[in-house]
């Protein structure tokens, strides 16, 4: 086990080993740091955003994600959502009316009655997308074509806001900036391939602007091993697979070549699409980006926190300590006394409590072995050597993080320091 500790840094946001001793540092003050061993050199980033997450596919290739650091004041009540839209249209429709005469008026409800009847017409063609999955009641698979180019994504109350992506081909000495097609808040960023991935939530937070459970996939570069189609890709209109539902992580698992997009459940739309209309918090894609797909949904409608696999296949999720709840007109959240530890085995969700502990933040499974780690809410670290049938202390210190490697797992522990833990024989 290395400890390394970084007393002249701001705390640790988030990090990432690229080798047992060296790697990246995010700092809470959005700082990018090199280190190697307890040295550390700060990595000059673009000024246009504050990064709210990073990643290295190796030490030259990595990219950076955030928002602008100005954006004008949010609407306080809410977005203009699409159902007010028509609603909008039918009075100028009627002012309109008093005008210019009842026959324009006749004439233009008629008109926004075909429009409707065209809507509603097609708002079920998204039906023959989806299929129940026979290996579970919790499973639906999707034969829709996931990837498509598309346009701006806003949502109203984040007005002003600005989305980035920062990428760079020589550890971050310079960096190539470009604005995401959106003004969701990049919360995921993972590679696929030579490919980055970045997830997105429209609002995750709940206050004064209210939270929205919409997001996206942008796709960034043109390897095309896996997906054709990306040899196309560009920087300026990547492609993009519509969600529906707020992503909070992403998993890119090697042992059955699999893309996991995890976070809330479905967001409604109207007209309805074969995502919006497919309850599941857990998006499954093959790393072709192709269909068929697959939606898993969790017990209740809270957000997946964390999500890993076990050699066994088995699928373990961690779930936020919080649900969605409208109170007053206005969507935020409603506090769970624990979060929960679910193992997803035989097609069926199994709650797992592991005495005394009965509340965690985050699972993660070193891919190819049967040992995993379980970060229990109260920052204590716990190892299994068995697939997650048995479970041990491993540390007691206030562990806040984890991210596992090929050789064992990495963690982030008090404010400002990192442990490389290797696992027995690696």
């Amino acid at each position: 086990m290395k400890t390394f500790t970084f007393s002249a840094l701001s705390p640790i946001q988030d990090f990432q080993f690229l080798s047992d001793s060296s790697g990246y540092i995010l700092t809470q003050t959005g700082q990018l740091y090199r280190f190697t061993g307890q040295h550390t050199a700060l990595v000059a980033t673009p000024s246009e955003f504050i990064i709210s997450h990073f990643y290295f596919r190796d030490h030259n290739h990595g990219a950076l994600v955030g928002i602008s650091k100005v954006a004008e004041p949010p609407v306080q009540k809410g977005a203009v959502g699409a159902a007010f839209i028509p609603l909008l249209l039918l009075l100028w429709l009627i002012g309109k009316g008093r005008r210019q005469g009842v026959i324009q008026l006749v004439s233009c409800l008629g008109g926004l009655l075909l429009a409707s009847g065209f809507l509603l017409s097609c708002s079920s063609a998204w039906q023959r997308y989806r299929t129940p999955d026979p290996t579970s009641p919790h499973a639906t698979v999707l034969t829709h074509a996931p990837l498509m180019r598309t346009t701006f994504h806003q949502y109203f109350a984040n007005k002003g806001q600005k989305s980035f992506l920062a990428l760079t081909d020589n550890q971050g000495s310079s960096w190539e900036t470009h604005s995401l097609p959106t003004n969701f808040f990049p919360t995921a960023l993972a590679a696929v391939g030579r490919n980055f991935v970045v997830g997105t939530y429209a609002r995750q937070e709940a206050g004064s602007v209210p939270l929205h459970g919409d997001g996206d996939l942008w796709l960034y570069g043109s390897d095309a091993t896996h997906t054709p189609q990306l040899a196309t890709n560009s920087t300026q209109h990547p492609y993009c697979i519509k969600l529906s539902r707020g992503v909070t992580g992403l998993l890119v698992s090697a042992s059955d070549s699999a893309l996991y997009v995890f976070g809330s459940d479905r967001m409604p739309t109207l007209p309805s699409t074969v995502m919006s209309a497919t309850a599941g918090n857990i998006y499954i894609l093959p790393h072709s980006l192709q269909s068929p797909t697959r939606l898993l949904d969790t017990p209740d409608t809270v957000d997946v926190q964390s999500l890993s696999l076990a050699q066994t296949g088995e699928l373990w999720v961690t779930m936020a300590g919080r649900k969605p709840h409208l109170s007053h007109g206005t969507l935020g959240y409603t506090a769970l006394p624990t979060k929960r530890l679910l193992r997803f085995t035989d097609g069926q969700w199994q709650p797992v409590v592991i005495p005394p502990f009965t509340s965690f933040d985050q699972i993660t499974f070193v891919p190819g072995t049967s040992t995993g780690y379980l970060l229990a809410t109260t920052g204590e670290l716990l190892e299994t050597r068995t697939n997650g049938e048995t479970w041990h202390p491993l540390a007691k210190q206030a562990v806040r993080k984890l991210h596992p490697t090929p050789e064992g797992v990495t963690w982030l522990q008090e404010k400002n320091q990192l442990v490389f833990y290797p696992i027995p024989g690696k």
